[in-house]
Formats: structure tokens, sequence, C-alpha cells
């Protein structure tokens, strides 16, 4: 828990207002745990955090990842869940495309269904590359975040690295 308060107090130092909590392997339930207790648990190591977000007018960004990685939290509607119990602006969860193409729903549909919960964007194609590297197509998602009004920042994450940092940057912002 202290290291989370610590890292939201070096948040704010920096200037930055958003934190993004992925952490795949990290926060798996576990062994000997229920669900309910690695839930239990999270919101009890989180809810320093989350306090010290809100004292300095921060967000903490939950993000639920796909079932390849981790056990814990893989839908936006299970994190949504999760950030709602502690009943804080300074909770909120990041979407994904990477980790919504492992969801039965549609990317616009959970866009749709998870605003105003989410306060980050993480832009990425299934294939772990950047946008425009795949066949995700975000011209549905772009649309999708324009409906909701989303005004918040769209970062590209990348898992692959082959074409290079500036063919990977400037692909993508054109693509996008």
């Amino acid at each position: 828990g202290q290291y989370l308060c610590d890292l939201v107090d070096c948040c704010a130092d920096l200037g930055g207002k958003i934190l993004v909590l992925g952490s795949p392997q990290q926060r798996n339930v576990l062994p000997g745990l229920t669900a309910r207790q690695a839930w239990d648990l999270a919101a009890q190591t989180l809810s320093g955090a989350v306090a010290r977000a809100a004292m300095h007018g921060l967000v903490i960004c939950f993000e639920p990842l796909s079932p390849a990685e981790t056990n814990f939290i893989n839908t936006a509607a299970e994190a949504i869940r999760f950030a709602q119990e502690f009943n804080s602006a300074a909770m909120k969860i990041v979407l994904d495309v990477k980790a919504m193409c492992s969801e039965v729903e549609p990317i616009p549909r959970i866009i749709s269904e998870s605003w105003p919960h989410f306060a980050h964007f993480h832009a990425n194609d299934k294939n772990l590359k950047g946008p425009g590297f795949g066949d995700v197509d975000f011209g549905l998602i772009a649309t999708a975040l324009t409906q909701v009004g989303y005004g918040g920042w769209v970062s590209v994450e990348v898992f692959k690295f082959e074409e290079g940092p500036e063919a990977i940057a400037s692909r993508s912002l054109e693509y996008l």
C-alpha cells in the first residue's frame, strides 16, 4: 500500500494527472485465496493510494486485462465494479484495445457501456503492435470515443518493437 501511495506522490510531484495500474502477473489471485478474498485484498491494498490520489486531484486507472495476462479482473465491466467500490472520482479504469479484443462484446459497445468510468485509453492491436499494424478497425473505435464525449489521452502501447520506435510512433500517429 505505501509503495502505491509513494507512486501517487511522485506522479503529483512530476505534474502528472493519471496513473495506470496494469501489472498483469503481479496481480494474479494468490494461491489459497478465493476470488472474493483477492478482490477484498486488492481493494484494501489500493485504498490508501486512492485517498492520496483524491488529495492530489489525480486519477488511478485500473486496467482490465485478458485472461492470458492475469486471472484477476479481465473485463471492463469487472473493472468498473471494482473501481466503483472506492466511491471516489480518483478511481476509474483505463480501456485497452488489445485487452478488449479478448472480450465477447464488440469494442465500440464496451466503450459505450464503460463511459464515463474510464479516464485513459490504450490504442494497440491484438497482435501486440500499434494501431494500423494489424486488423483492428480503429475507425469504429474513434467513432465510439467521439460519441461518448471522451476528451482524454489516447496512448499507443506496443509490445513488439521490430519496426523500431520512430516507425511505430509515426505510423501509429498517421493511422490514428
